[in-house]
């Protein structure tokens, strides 16, 4: 796994406690940080919970970890903004054929 930054690594200290009390297992964040399989387990286990805490923690951890680059991801407890498709941009036929033909017209 990649170095890990400081947001990721101020929410698994977070999980720590909460998944202790609810499921009685101490969280090795060395482990957690070097070991995809255990990491994976944990965070399994943590998106069962009852606590709606952990499950967001949970939630951010798994995708800052194992989600897409490049992507941001909603802290837990942020609001929640539904992403509004941008509007359709107005084409113009005649723009659109004059720029064709001034591609056209350059090609070898």
């Amino acid at each position: 796994m990649n170095p890990p930054d400081s947001e990721l690594m101020t929410y698994l200290v977070r999980m720590v406690i909460p998944i202790k009390r609810e499921f009685g297992r101490t969280l090795d964040v060395h482990q957690f940080l070097h070991d995809v399989p255990y990491a994976t387990e944990v965070i399994e286990e943590a998106l069962r919970s009852k606590d709606d805490r952990l499950q967001g923690y949970a939630a951010y951890v798994q995708t800052k970890l194992f989600g897409p680059r490049g992507t941001t991801v909603p802290k837990p407890g942020a609001p929640v903004v539904a992403d509004t498709p941008a509007p359709s941009p107005v084409v113009d036929d005649n723009a659109k054929t004059a720029a064709l033909e001034k591609y056209k017209s350059r090609l070898r």
